[in-house]
């Protein structure tokens, strides 16, 4: 019995440090930032009423608006709010990796939201986007070790359609979804 213990012991110490936590966490981030971005588009089409994304680097979070009465702002007390949160291993940021085609600043979008300042995309509602452009997310580890540029991702938004498309690098070229 304490030999089968000591066995499953050493295999779960190996098999732990195996795990790659920031890897998981750039992943699940890129799905949690992309699903939130779709689920905007929808909304603003459903309710008919401008949904707007902001994007704060310095807090790593992202803040949908839900933008009732379409004035380009949040108006505390009147209108909701939802905040997502990255991970502790994650960033906006391009780290090690070449940009894409369409910036090469964690964020592009140049519109910003009225109250915070900060850059922001607004989905129509007519289910369009104010603007094309994208973000990124890496990992702490890859803004500045080239040997982790396979943890960046990439999410594009285009402006006639609000289609969010996503991108990971794989180490040497982008690719398209996960």
């Amino acid at each position: 019995m304490v030999t089968l213990c000591t066995i499953a012991g050493v295999v779960t110490a190996i098999a732990f440090w195996k795990l790659d936590i920031a890897r998981y966490q750039i992943n699940g981030d890129m799905l949690s930032v992309g699903t939130a971005l779709i689920a905007a588009q929808r909304e603003a089409v459903a309710k008919q009423y401008n949904l707007i994304v902001t994007f704060d680097t310095t807090n790593n979070d992202l803040r949908i608006v839900f933008d009732q009465n379409n004035n380009g702002k949040l108006d505390v007390g009147t209108e909701r709010s939802r905040m997502l949160f990255l991970g502790n291993q994650v960033r906006y940021g391009l780290g090690t990796a070449p940009p894409m085609s369409w910036g090469s600043v964690p964020i592009t979008f140049t519109q910003t939201e009225g109250t915070s300042g900060n850059p922001a995309v607004t989905f129509l509602r007519n289910g369009s986007a104010s603007e094309a452009g994208g973000i990124y997310l890496t990992s702490i580890r890859a803004l500045t070790d080239s040997r982790y540029a396979y943890d960046v991702r990439a999410i594009r938004v285009e402006r006639a359609t609000g289609r969010a498309d996503w991108w990971h690098y794989d180490g040497s070229t982008w690719v398209r979804g996960f």
